[in-house]
């Protein structure tokens, strides 16, 4: 079924978004203060992945409200 695939990716990308923001990378980059590093080059790749991250869960939880109709 559709549905049930869908809501097992969407689990599936929460979980990933979860250990994602719980990581250290993710902590540096997005630290806040002056002179937190936060606008460092390096943190520009974690800073997307979280983009990445939320946007396809965001994208799931649309599918599966459709779905659900």
């Amino acid at each position: 079924m559709v549905t049930e695939r869908l809501k097992q990716e969407l689990d599936e990308a929460t979980r990933e978004l979860k250990e994602h923001m719980a990581s250290w990378a993710y902590a540096y980059a997005h630290g806040g203060g002056p002179n937190s590093g936060r606008d460092h080059p390096v943190h520009a790749a974690t800073r997307e992945r979280t983009a990445q991250l939320r946007n396809r869960v965001r994208d799931l939880k649309a599918r599966v409200q459709e779905h659900e109709l």
